[in-house]
């Protein structure tokens, strides 16, 4: 067990380690200076000389990037932003959780929808919950999520007004509040990797269906109940978990529309506005931290896969 979270975690520090050289390297090619860039092309050389200065920029591109690394592994700081000048630690830290609870949302409603959805489907082909199945994975599938989000927003805040249309009051201000502005982006969300999920659910249930040992227990006599919840489903979930960790990985990508569409203070949100304003710091820190959390989802993801499946060796 130690062996294996050792080597699951240091092949995840390789992985961040790789994909923090990539980042910082691509914002570092750019061919003119990024004083030029946020200064503008007035700028007197002596005012370029300064910015690089105070963002050391005028050192060598392997120092920059070891102090960098070092400083957000060290201290937790990825120095300051070039467009506010403010702490882009500190912007972070106020904006991956408004992410982190959009996704962690949404994949709760995908999968209080999508397993029952799927399993249902599965244990009865052809029947009017399979039909029904199918047409929520296809709509799913097809329904861009940001039309899907301005549909919702004119029908339940402008029509109906028992939504609020966009941004998130902070908890201070109410739970309830809090929560109603997550309704809408966590069902936006949740619809694509609802279909994904219900068709793979039913897909590993169909076939753990025809294997062997299922129909051995049925012949011995043991109860459906029985099968289904130690036989099938115990078995059947196993691709369906590595799928699941996936997906909440790549919801940091759609979180990018989301977040526009409803005005959410997120990262994703703040990464998308500064590659617009080419802070090219910002860019590099939510870059890193998303990778962090999408490789810590996959190493949460490959332990559930050994629990369910005790013949996969540490």
């Amino acid at each position: 067990m130690i062996q294996f979270l050792a080597n699951r975690i240091a092949f995840g520090c390789v992985a961040v380690l790789v994909v923090s050289i990539l980042i910082f390297s691509l914002t570092r090619l750019v061919p003119t200076s990024p004083g030029l860039l946020i200064l503008g092309a007035d700028a007197s050389n002596e005012a370029i000389a300064a910015f690089e200065a105070r963002y050391g920029l005028d050192k060598s591109l392997v120092e920059q990037y070891f102090i960098w690394l070092n400083n957000a592994v060290t201290r937790w700081d990825f120095g300051t932003s070039y467009i506010s000048g403010q702490s882009i630690s500190q912007e972070i830290a106020e904006t991956l959780p408004v992410t982190l609870k959009l996704i962690i949302i949404s994949m709760v409603l995908c999968l209080c929808i999508a397993l029952p959805l799927g399993i249902v489907s599965a244990f009865r082909p052809g029947s009017i919950a399979d039909h029904v199945a199918r047409l929520v994975a296809v709509l799913g599938v097809s329904t861009p999520g940001f039309w899907l989000g301005l549909v919702l927003i004119l029908l339940f805040a402008v029509n109906f007004r028992v939504l609020p249309p966009g941004d998130l009051p902070p908890l201070r201000d109410g739970f309830w509040p809090h929560v109603q502005a997550l309704i809408l982006p966590s069902f936006c969300l949740a619809i694509y990797y609802t279909a994904v999920i219900s068709r793979m659910t039913r897909s590993a249930v169909l076939e753990v269906l025809n294997q062997d040992y299922v129909r051995t227990a049925v012949a011995m006599g043991l109860t459906k109940t029985r099968v289904r919840t130690l036989y099938i489903l115990k078995n059947a979930l196993i691709p369906v978990v590595s799928v699941v960790a996936m997906s909440c990985g790549y919801m940091f990508g759609w979180a990018i529309v989301i977040e526009q569409v409803f005005n959410l203070p997120g990262i994703c949100r703040a990464l998308l506005a500064a590659i617009f304003a080419r802070d090219y710091g910002l860019v590099q820190a939510a870059v890193l931290v998303i990778t962090v959390v999408f490789v810590s989802l996959n190493i949460l993801a490959d332990v559930a896969y050994r629990l369910l499946n005790p013949r996969v060796s540490w």
